[in-house]
């Protein structure tokens, strides 16, 4: 799996285009040592010009809310931010436009996000139909 840093997460987002793309499904596992998470997404790989299923996995999580409220569920992705605040990587699925840099209260409003020490990536191969 790949790591998402400062240094390459601008790379990162300038090949999936994440906005439009679809959540297929979020996993929060808590363990003794530390709690793990796993977001899989459908989204638009430019690199190969075609939709692929990305799966992101958070070590260390520290912070994470998945809230339904009443009426349509996050399904699509309307706007996603990503962003580095101190130790933590902060990824918010369900971002409103704002101008200027994002903030860490952003992201800790929002009804779908996650803060951990780490995130990988890694592009999922389709099963084979049979």
């Amino acid at each position: 799996m790949n790591e998402i840093t400062p240094g390459n997460v601008h790379l990162f987002l300038k090949r999936f285009r994440l906005k439009g793309g679809w959540l297929v499904r979020f996993t929060v596992r808590s363990r003794p040592e530390a709690a793990t998470a796993e977001i899989r997404l459908r989204v638009h790989d430019a690199e190969a010009n075609a939709q692929v299923r990305l799966r992101l996995v958070f070590d260390g999580v520290e912070e994470y809310r998945f809230q339904r409220r009443p009426g349509p569920g996050l399904v699509r992705l309307k706007d996603v931010q990503l962003a580095f605040f101190g130790p933590l990587v902060y990824l918010n699925l369900d971002a409103f436009p704002e101008d200027g840099p994002p903030k860490v209260m952003d992201f800790r409003a929002s009804d779908c996000f996650l803060a951990g020490r780490s995130l990988r990536w890694e592009v999922v191969a389709k099963k084979p139909a049979g």
